[in-house]
C-alpha cells in the first residue's frame, strides 16, 4: 500500500475535474476500504487523465470488477 503523502501527489491530475473527483474519494472512502478496493483505487491512478475522465464520466467501462466499484462511488458523489 502507498503511503498517504504519495497517493495524495498521485491524486493531482492534469484537470480540476478529475482532481476532485479522486481527492474526494481518497479524503472520505479510500481508509475506510477494503484492502482490494484501495488497491483497484491504485489502480486506476495509474491511468491517463483521457482515460480516467472518460471511465469516472460513463463513457469507458471496465472489467475490473474492483474498479468498478470504486467507479461507482465516485460517481454517485458526482451526483449528489
Amino acid at each position: 500500500m502507498h503511503d498517504r503523502n504519495r497517493l495524495t501527489w498521485r491524486c493531482r491530475r492534469g484537470t480540476r475535474e478529475l482532481d476532485i473527483l479522486v481527492q474526494y474519494y481518497l479524503r472520505h472512502h479510500y481508509d475506510d476500504a477494503p484492502a482490494h478496493l484501495q488497491r483497484a483505487f491504485e489502480s486506476m491512478l495509474d491511468m491517463s487523465d483521457p482515460e480516467l475522465y472518460d471511465l469516472l464520466n460513463g463513457h469507458l467501462e471496465t472489467a475490473h470488477k474492483d474498479i468498478s466499484l470504486v467507479v461507482q462511488v465516485i460517481r454517485n458523489k458526482s451526483t449528489s
